[in-house]
């Protein structure tokens, strides 16, 4: 029966078609009763939620030392320097000017 609706899907949708194997997996899930499309939570991932107060602490982390590296505040706050680098630079809009960090308007 797989057999037969990943051809379907293949000559609907053509190349855009998902892998058998994803195919495969979803009717598994789908055959363990397993209805919910969110991820499982998995061992070992931290989610942090990057919420305006841990944006709002590292904006004050950064106005107090503009020396501050990414690698001291990462140690100060629970956050992944990935993360971190994010909030500086998309949400605050901090970029290094001279070794210091200057909003990118300037």
């Amino acid at each position: 029966m797989l057999h037969k609706f990943n051809r379907e899907m293949k000559e609907v949708y053509g190349e855009k078609c998902f892998a058998r194997c994803t195919i495969f997996r979803w009717c598994q899930c789908y055959e363990a009763r397993r209805v919910n499309i969110k991820d499982l939570s998995r061992p070992g991932q931290t989610h942090v939620v990057t919420n305006s107060a841990t944006i709002s602490t590292v904006h004050q982390l950064i106005r107090q030392n503009r020396w501050i590296t990414k690698r001291e505040i990462a140690v100060e706050l629970p956050i992944r320097k990935r993360t971190l680098h994010s909030i500086i630079h998309k949400k605050l809009g901090f970029g290094k000017v001279c070794a210091q960090s200057e909003p990118k308007h300037l």
